[in-house]
């Protein structure tokens, strides 16, 4: 909850602290290998699919893949 623009009600300190706590944690079990490539996981190429729904007459091998 908000007042004036602030949280109210919230202890930010306590929460950064088991963030914190919960980061150490899962570093010490996955290991640090592990840690750093989930922090920067592999992405994979995406492709352009074909519009099925195209309403022209005009074909052609980049606009349709049949």
């Amino acid at each position: 909850m908000k007042h004036e623009h602030r949280l109210a009600g919230v202890d930010l300190a306590a929460a950064r602290r088991e963030v914190e706590r919960t980061v150490e944690y899962l570093r010490a079990t996955l290991g640090e290998e592990a840690w750093q490539k989930g922090m920067n996981p592999d992405i994979p190429e995406t492709r352009i699919l074909g519009n099925p729904y195209t309403y022209t007459d005009y074909h052609s091998a980049a606009t349709h893949s049949r």
